[in-house]
């Protein structure tokens, strides 16, 4: 299983961002829920918010060397199975969050973040 770079884990972070802000500012503008933002990917047509899924979508593929054409489920199952499978063998595994690469995690927290009560 191959970690994703630096790089790379920026700009996933970036992407999230960019996609967040747009959310909320159209959000705001049109005095929408979330619901009714996500249902303008129904409509045909350019759409902000498709577009700025898919560049996050593509930030996240490369990152792990996901192919294009391969199925986004598939792609899960397979690596989760890797992870079961080192697990149950006693090898060390990444857990969820950010990756080993990033040592500092402060550039990578944001004011929108999801934070815990204390």
């Amino acid at each position: 299983m191959r970690s994703p770079t630096l790089a790379q884990v920026k700009k996933v972070a970036a992407a999230a961002v960019k996609l967040r802000q747009l959310r909320r500012t159209v959000m705001t503008e049109n005095q929408w829920s979330l619901r009714d933002l996500y249902r303008t990917l129904d409509l045909p047509g350019d759409n902000p918010l498709r577009k700025a899924h898919a560049e996050l979508d593509a930030a996240v593929r490369d990152a792990y060397s996901m192919k294009a054409t391969e199925d986004p489920l598939q792609f899960l199952l397979s690596l989760n199975l890797e992870v079961a499978d080192r697990e149950s063998q006693g090898l060390p595994v990444v857990a969820p969050g950010l990756p080993p690469c990033v040592t500092d995690a402060r550039p990578f927290i944001t004011a929108d973040c999801v934070t815990m009560p204390k």
